[in-house]
C-alpha cells in the first residue's frame, strides 16, 4: 500500500511512502481505534458534561438549603429572644403590680402566665401575637406609673429586694404547709427560711421604721419566740417584714431605715442548727396584716420558681390563727427587751406612727422596655 501526500501549493514534489502488509495492519489497528475514541467522546462528553451540571446543581441547592437553614434558626433565636423578654418583662410587672396593690380587676389578663398569649415560640405565632402582647406591657407599666404618681412614696417603701444583698444564699424551706424538722408535725411556713454564711448582712429591703429589735418572750407572737433574735420593719400601709434567726441586731426600736440599710447579720439563734435567715412579709388584708410569699416581692431575684398571675398572689395567704407581730400587733413592751435597752420614755408610750421618710430611692429593676 502506498501513501502519496501531494503539496498545498501543485509546485512541489509529490511524496510517496510505502507501507507494508504488517504496516497496514497497524495503520488499520490506528483508524479503528481513533474512530472508536470519536464514538466513545460523542456519547460520554456529553453524559460527563450533564452530570457536572448535575453536580453543580446540587452543591448550589445544598448551598441554598444550607442559607435557608441558617436563615431559619436565625429568625427562630429572635423570635425565642423576643418570646422571653416578653414574658420576663409581664412577671417583672406583676410582681411589681402586687407590691403596689393593684386591684386584679384592673389589670391587663393578658400579662398572667396562663393566658395562651405567647405560649407558642413559633416565629410566625410570635409576629402574631407579639403586638398585642407588647400593648398590655405598654398598659400595665402606665397603671405602676400612674400609682407612682398617686403615691410618690411606694417605690421607696414597697420590700422589693432579697435582704441579703448580693451575698451567696440559698432558700432551704418555702412559704407554704410542711412537716416541722423539730416536731415533726404539720405546720405552715409562714416566711422563707434561707440560708447563707454566717455574718452575712441582712438589709432592709425597703424604707421603714423599726418596730421591734430583739428576742420575743416565749408564748407571746406565736411561734416568734423560736426566731432567737427578731426585727420587725414596719413599712407603713405597705406592710411589715421579720427578719429571724440573727446573730447579731444593729437597729433599734424606732429607728428609721433605707433600702440597703444593714439590720443584723445572718446566724443561728433560736430553732436553728445552721446559719440562716427566715424572712416574712406581711401585707395589709383589710385592717389587719397577714402573711404571703415574701418571694412573690423579690424583684431583684426569681428562685427559678414558676410565674404566678397578679390574681394568684394577691390571693396567696397564710391560713388562721394568727400571732401579732411585735412592736405592732401587740405593744414591744410585752415582748422580750430589744438588743440594745431602750430608754424609759420610750419603754412606756407606743410606737409612733412612721414619719415621711427621707429620699427617694428608686426601685432596684425597673421593668424593662420591650422593644
Amino acid at each position: 500500500m502506498q501513501l502519496q501526500f501531494h503539496p498545498a501549493s501543485g509546485s512541489g514534489p509529490v511524496r510517496t511512502i510505502s507501507v507494508g502488509p504488517a504496516g497496514e495492519r497497524v495503520a488499520i489497528g490506528a483508524a479503528a481505534a481513533l474512530a472508536a475514541l470519536a464514538v466513545s467522546l460523542w456519547f460520554t462528553v456529553p453524559a460527563v458534561t450533564r452530570r457536572h451540571g448535575r453536580q453543580e446543581d446540587g452543591a448550589r441547592a445544598l448551598a441554598e438549603s444550607g442559607a435557608l437553614r441558617s436563615q431559619g434558626a436565625r429568625v427562630q433565636g429572635e423570635a425565642d429572644a423576643l418570646r422571653r423578654r416578653a414574658l420576663v418583662g409581664a412577671n417583672l410587672l406583676n410582681r411589681i403590680a402586687f407590691l403596689y396593690r393593684v386591684p386584679p380587676a384592673q389589670w391587663p389578663r393578658i400579662l398572667a402566665p396562663e393566658h395562651r398569649l405567647l405560649s407558642s415560640g413559633a416565629p410566625e405565632r410570635v409576629a402574631q401575637q407579639a403586638p398585642a402582647y407588647l400593648v398590655s406591657l405598654e398598659k400595665g407599666r402606665d397603671l405602676l406609673a400612674q400609682r407612682e404618681a398617686e403615691d410618690p412614696a411606694v417605690a421607696r417603701q414597697v420590700p422589693a429586694i432579697v435582704p441579703l444583698g448580693d451575698a451567696p444564699f440559698e432558700p432551704s424551706a418555702y412559704f407554704g404547709p410542711r412537716k416541722s424538722p423539730w416536731t415533726n408535725e404539720e405546720e405552715f411556713l409562714s416566711g422563707v427560711e434561707i440560708a447563707a454564711a454566717a455574718g452575712t448582712a441582712v438589709i432592709a429591703p425597703g424604707d421603714g421604721v423599726v418596730a421591734f429589735a430583739g428576742s420575743v418572750r416565749r408564748g407571746l407572737a406565736g411561734g416568734l419566740w423560736r426566731l432567737g433574735n427578731v426585727v420587725v420593719l414596719s413599712h407603713g400601709p405597705r406592710g411589715a417584714t421579720v427578719f429571724g434567726h440573727l446573730a447579731r441586731i444593729a437597729v433599734r426600736r424606732g429607728e428609721k431605715v433605707l433600702r440597703g440599710a444593714r439590720l443584723g447579720t445572718v446566724g443561728s439563734s433560736g430553732w436553728a442548727v445552721s446559719p440562716q435567715l427566715h424572712y416574712e412579709f406581711w401585707r395589709p388584708d383589710g385592717a389587719s396584716l397577714r402573711p404571703t410569699d415574701p418571694l412573690f416581692a423579690v424583684l431583684d431575684s426569681t428562685f427559678d420558681r414558676p410565674r404566678s398571675s397578679l390574681e394568684q398572689m394577691d390571693a396567696t395567704w397564710a391560713p388562721g390563727p394568727l400571732h401579732p407581730l411585735p412592736g405592732i400587733g401587740i405593744r414591744a413592751e410585752r415582748a422580750a427587751g430589744p438588743s440594745k435597752p431602750p430608754s424609759r420614755r420610750i419603754r412606756r408610750r407606743a410606737l409612733p406612727a412612721p414619719a415621711p421618710l427621707p429620699a427617694p430611692a428608686p426601685l432596684p429593676a425597673p421593668a424593662p422596655q420591650i422593644r
